[in-house]
């Protein structure tokens, strides 16, 4: 794993996404859709002991 300092850590982990959508159908049902963490940023979360899909 690269080393990182707190502000290129904190780019990385900034990377990942959780949007929320609504499809014209039926504009009340709301899509929410996450990126995958990279093998880093699962590991920087391991360490830290939380969980990449409870972040928002």
């Amino acid at each position: 794993m690269p080393l990182h300092s707190f502000r290129t850590l904190m780019q990385d982990l900034g990377t990942l996404a959780y949007n929320v959508t609504y499809t014209a159908l039926n504009p009340k049902a709301k899509i929410i859709l996450t990126t995958r963490p990279t093998p880093l940023q699962e590991k920087a979360f391991a360490l830290l002991g939380g969980n990449p899909a409870r972040t928002q």
